[in-house]
């Protein structure tokens, strides 16, 4: 039977040896790479033989190496259907894959390569290389639509080097031919597999859910240096349906000889019959015959038939209608008029003048128009009918409704911008004695002829709805009489006579034995049985081929050690070997020694072996060669979820987020990351100022906080001319100096919008700015409480220091007459103008004002000017004050509480803190000095009438962080202030561009530092009324044309509300879970609970520079949606001291003679 077996099944003969063809020449081999020292390509000059045909040209083989691929794959039942997809994607464009496992484990280590790749040959070498290029295009194009968020990179060098020895120099090789047995589970473990020995079902014999990861796991283990090569032939539809047709005709002849039936009978009949006979008879014969015969018959048929039916006839038509519309139209107009006129003048005239003119205009303009057109029309009609017949009666009726709409939009943007300046003197003396006598006549033909031409697009649709009842009812009744009469008569005479003779005589014999035998049985024959099973797995697999194409497969294992070959001869088969729909299981096959050397050529050179199969009948035509559906070659090719090696497999995927290629807005701020594809795109987010709003920009430190923020304080700078304050705690800001565009160089009207000025001690150009002269359009008494507040804040400090600082700040300003406005101090000795310095100081104003001048005189009491009067003269007073003062005065109150311990505590901690301010150079920065820098006006740069510009005020890393920390925050304070005082202004007409603050280290700003002296406050900002400041500022802000970004690390460190005022946000990496709560609500994510919880994971790995940006101030909820972006950076050198002095110009500490005049003024 064996035998039998072995001879009617084909590939189960014994075999001859194969021959090794000569095939293959390789000429030359050349690697290229590209300007990052990545691999770009392969180029082997290469002569391919098979059969009488001879090949000559170049195959260009280029590589792409996995580098990530989602966690969630591993849970993706998917995965082989997926790379089945991009196999039939890739049989269409007609692309041989190429693909690599290697394992490199010594120079470099690396651990698992996989790699996808093309191969392209072509008679000429650029012809490859193109094509190859091509082909690549469309395999990654492949892979990043099946495996969402998918990397592959070129090979790096030292990967490429390895691969190129490898290919060399590694001497041990096999194949594996055979089908191999895709298993479409997820891989990232099945709780539900049970053991098949145990439960004996079908459904419980499961396979490993891995397979190429069987194979990489066993050789990481062993460190044994592999290569599998995988290449792919794609084979025409025609030859495989030609396969499949052959294939049916034999399965239908093995098929026919599966079953049968045998019979056998007998029998005999042995029959004998003799007869003969005589007659003789004679007979005479004579006959009448006569008959008559009357037949009458008479019938009567009545018939009565009735028919009934009925028919319900519904319709639907539904009609869409596009047109392209344009005309034409062209209007001719002709006129003609004649005008006769005479005019006789005298005169005599003496002039004298001079007129010097002067004027400069500025406009600007734009518009947008919005047109949108609907159109629309109904219908309805009906009918009934009816009919009436002699044969029956009909009824019918008809319902018909239509509908039609169009619709139509246009849109039409315009800006223009004009500037004119003029400047003219003229003298002029006239004489001038005139007689005239004029007479004119005109005629004027005029002839216009305008051409209009218009485009429409229309989109017209049309719904027809019809029902139709039908009845009819049809009743027919029929009588007939009918009556018959026949008479017929005959008469026959007959004669007749007959003489006959006859003898008859007979005889029979008869003998008839019988005997049967049968036997009948059915047989079947189990070898053709068995050769029918395979012929048709083969045939159903024929058929998928037919359906979507299939591939000529080699598969070629090369390893550097007899070790590690043997190790792939085990590991081969089992990680693809199986029994379902498979005709021949996966096998590995030994190669003598020329055989290696054969296969080891055709490697190095990406070619497949020609050898031909010299058994009949089989699948494949080719020795080393196996005709593999798709989903079978991706059971090789699919990537491998195994981490020891290049590719990341353990990280889950980027979750969603928004994508807008349209977003309105003219300014850039970032290029925004696809979800999809996981790639960055050149697809930008834009912002309107309709969208402007306070902007956070929360992260850790050093992923690019700074970056997004300069780009956003650039960008509506410069196009949007609003005036930007930085509060830099730092000095990273200082390159906005060489921001392109805002120089005397490079800016729209030729003068200087950039400035940055310095705190810090010993500055090139520091802020001259006495901090207790009061702002002018900040009240006295208000300004005395916000200076005492925000440095208290800027320690947080305790009620009783905060009580201790504004207690010598009120008596500081009483006793300098500042406090204007205080009735007790417009009755004491200061409540008075004090000498003519005054007097001019209020005359100016109420001159500015246009107001009356007169009864103004040393001695003026106050109560009679004006609160801006008033305020003026308060700034005016406050010149004279100086922080070494404050540090005095409490001085004074910490030595009259000898005995109160408490008390001078609290006095030592803030005399340690503000001690600083009245010594040395920060003595003359921010001392008394009629020089110093009004710092309401910083930010208002260039054109007097169109102000606008930005300045950097420095922190450095030379002062200590309450300073910069109080100084930083008063001056917001005071920017604050007087943009809400100067939106009232702008009512009467004045210009002052939007405002906005960016606060770097907002934290610390915002809610002071800790320091070494002692506080009486418990921790935090908890019950601190500066927290409530800054919400209002963040509150309000925008009523006011103030805009504020705060730059943050720690989130839920910055006072309540400051967050959630912000609508704009830019979130960078951020990995504190106290943070993440606070940010994921504001991303329209929940933080409780089990869902988004992969927002919250993502949080903490944002790549650097990378940002989750949320446009959140729109009244569309469509736009509404987080975006992952890469903010764009400005690419600008950083500024030395010395540029910065060379190009701004440097700033003097010393004492001018103002200074010493209004110093000795005040003593």
């Amino acid at each position: 039977i064996i035998g039998k077996l072995t001879e009617k099944i084909p590939w189960l003969r014994t075999k001859d040896s194969l021959s090794i063809p000569n095939d293959l020449e390789v000429e030359g081999t050349e690697l290229h790479f590209n300007d990052r020292n990545e691999l770009d390509y392969l180029v082997f000059r290469v002569t391919e033989r098979e059969g009488t045909r001879e090949y000559q040209g170049y195959r260009a083989v280029r590589l792409l190496q996995l580098r990530y691929i989602s966690l969630e794959a591993r849970r993706d039942a998917g995965l082989l259907q997926k790379m089945r997809t991009v196999l039939r994607g890739l049989y269409g464009a007609q692309v041989d894959l190429v693909y690599l496992a290697a394992g490199v484990f010594k120079n470099p280590n690396v651990g698992i390569v996989q790699c996808y790749g093309v191969a392209a040959f072509s008679p000429k070498k650029d012809e490859a290389i193109q094509r190859s290029l091509r082909d690549l295009s469309a395999l990654r194009a492949g892979l990043v639509g099946a495996y969402r968020q998918i990397r592959l990179e070129p090979l790096s060098t030292e990967v490429a080097q390895w691969l190129a020895r490898a290919l060399e120099q590694m001497p041990y090789a096999i194949v594996a031919v055979g089908h191999p047995d895709p298993r479409e589970n997820a891989r990232g473990g099945d709780s539900s597999m049970r053991d098949p020995l145990v439960s004996g079902s079908q459904g419980a014999q499961q396979y490993s859910i891995q397979q190429n990861e069987l194979l990489f796991r066993g050789m990481s283990s062993l460190e044994e240096e592999f290569l599998l090569m995988l290449l792919t032939n794609h084979v025409r539809l025609e030859d495989i349906t030609r396969m499949l047709a052959g294939m049916l005709e034999d399965t239908s002849v093995y098929a026919s000889r599966q079953l049968g039936t045998r019979a056998a009978s007998f029998g005999i009949s042995l029959p004998a019959i003799l007869t003969g006979g005589l007659a003789e008879n004679a007979s005479r014969s004579y006959g009448t015959n006569h008959s008559s015969g009357v037949t009458q018959g008479e019938a009567a048929t009545d018939g009565v038939a009735n028919s009934e039916g009925q028919a319900h006839t519904t319709g639907h038509a539904s009609t869409r209608g596009w047109a392209h519309t344009v005309g034409i139209s062209e209007t001719d107009t002709i006129g003609s008029s004649s005008t006769v006129g005479t005019a006789v003048s005298q005169g005599t005239a003496h002039t004298e003048g001079t007129a010097v003119t002067d004027g400069t205009s500025h406009s600007d303009s734009s518009g947008v128009a919005n047109s949108h057109t609907d159109s629309s029309s109904y219908g309805v009609n009906g009918g009934v009918g009816g009919s009436i017949a002699p044969a029956g009666v009909g009824l019918s009726a008809n319902v018909g409704g239509n509908a039609n709409w169009g619709s139509a939009d246009g849109v039409v943007v315009s800006s223009g911008s004009s500037d004119s300046s003029m400047h003219s003197v003229t003298h002029s003396q006239a004489d001038t004695v005139s007689q005239s006598t004029t007479q004119s006549q005109s005629n004027t033909t005029s002839q216009s002829h305008s051409t209009t031409q218009s485009e429409a697009w229309t989109t017209s649709g049309a719904e027809t709805d019809s029902v139709a009842d039908t009845t009819s009812t049809s009743t027919t009744q029929s009588h007939a009489d009918t009556k018959s009469t026949a008479r017929s008569e005959t008469d026959g005479v007959g004669l007749g006579q007959s003489i006959g003779r006859g003898i008859s005589a007979g005889m029979s014999v008869g003998v008839a034995p019988s005997f049967s035998l049968s036997n009948a049985y059915q047989w079947q024959d189990d070898p053709y049985i068995l050769l029918t099973d395979i012929m048709r797995t083969q045939r159903k697999l024929l058929d998928i081929a037919s359906r979507e194409g299939a591939f000529y497969t080699d598969l070629y294992a090369l390893a550097t050690s007899e070790q590690g070959i043997q190790a792939m001869m085990g590991l081969i088969p089992e990680a693809f070997h199986g029994t379902e729909d498979v005709v021949a299981g996966v096998q590995t096959r030994a190669l003598t020694d020329p055989e290696q050397a054969y296969i080891g050529l055709h490697a190095r050179a990406f070619t497949p072996s020609t050898r031909i199969e010299t058994i009949p009948e089989a699948m494949s035509g080719y020795t080393d060669s196996t005709l593999l559906t798709m989903l079978q070659v991706a059971a090789y090719t699919a990537p491998g979820m195994f981490e020891q090696g290049s590719a990341l497999t353990t990280q889950e995927e980027t979750p969603a987020f928004a994508f807008y290629p349209d977003i309105p807005g003219n300014i850039t701020l970032a290029r925004q990351w696809s979800s999809e594809t996981g790639l960055l795109t050149d697809t930008f987010l834009k912002l309107s100022p309709d969208r402007h709003f306070h902007t956070a920009f929360v992260g850790d430190t050093g992923f690019g906080k700074s970056i997004a923020a300069e780009r956003l304080a650039y960008e509506t700078t410069r196009f949007w001319h609003y005036r930007t304050i930085v509060l830099d705690f730092g000095q990273g800001w200082r390159k906005a100096l060489n921001w392109p565009g805002m120089g005397t160089k490079g800016s729209e009207d030729s003068l200087g919008h950039v400035d940055i000025r310095q705190l810090y001690p010993g500055s090139p150009r520091p802020l001259r700015w006495n901090i207790l002269q009061v702002p002018k359009r900040i009240e006295p008494g208000r300004y005395r409480s916000m200076v005492a507040e925000l440095f208290a804040n800027a320690g947080r400090m305790g009620a009783r220091q905060l009580g201790f600082m504004r207690r010598a700040l009120t008596e500081l300003y009483y006793e300098a007459g500042i406090l204007t406005g205080d009735p007790k101090l417009q009755n004491g000795p200061l409540g008075h103008l004090q000498d003519e310095q005054e007097v001019e100081l209020i005359r100016y104003e109420r001159q500015s004002l246009g107001e009356d001048l007169d009864d103004l005189h040393p001695g003026t009491l106050l109560e009679s000017l004006s609160p801006s009067e008033l305020q003026v003269l308060a700034v005016y007073r406050s010149r004279k004050l100086d922080v070494s003062k404050w540090v005095d005065r409490l001085r004074t109150y910490k030595e009259k509480l000898e005995r109160d311990q408490v008390s001078r505590t609290s006095l030592e901690g803030v005399l340690l803190r503000l001690e600083q301010f009245s010594e040395g150079h920060m003595a003359k920065q921010y001392g008394s000095s009629a020089s110093g820098t009004g710092v309401e006006d910083l930010g208002l740069m260039g054109n007097a009438d169109n102000p606008w510009g930005v300045i950097v005020i420095e922190g450095g890393a030379e002062m200590d962080e309450y300073s910069k920390a109080a100084l930083l925050s008063l001056l917001a304070s005071i920017l604050y202030s007087d943009a809400v005082t100067r939106r009232r202004e702008t009512l009467a007409g004045k210009h002052f561009p939007p405002m906005q603050i960016f606060f770097e280290e907002a934290n610390k700003v915002l809610t002071g530092v800790s320091g070494g002296a002692a506080s009486d406050q418990g921790s935090g900002d908890s019950g601190n009324p500066v927290s409530h400041l800054f919400q209002t500022m963040w509150r309000d802000g925008r009523k006011y044309n103030v805009f504020l970004h705060l730059m943050a690390q720690t989130v839920s460190e910055l006072p309540s509300g400051i967050l959630s005022s912000c609508a704009n946000v830019f979130v960078f990496q951020t990995k504190d879970p106290k943070d993440r709560d606070l940010i994921l609500p504001h991303l329209g994510r929940s933080e409780k609970g089990l869902v988004n919880t992969e927002y919250k994971r993502y949080l903490a790995r944002i790549p650097r520079t990378y940002a989750i940006a949320k446009l959140g101030y729109s009244d569309d909820v469509f736009w509404l949606e987080p975006v992952l972006v890469r903010p764009m950076i400005i690419r600008s050198n950083e500024p030395s001291d010395l540029e910065i002095t060379q190009e701004l110009g440097a700033v003097s500490l010393e004492r001018t003679a103002s200074d010493i005049l209004a110093t000795n003024r005040s003593h």
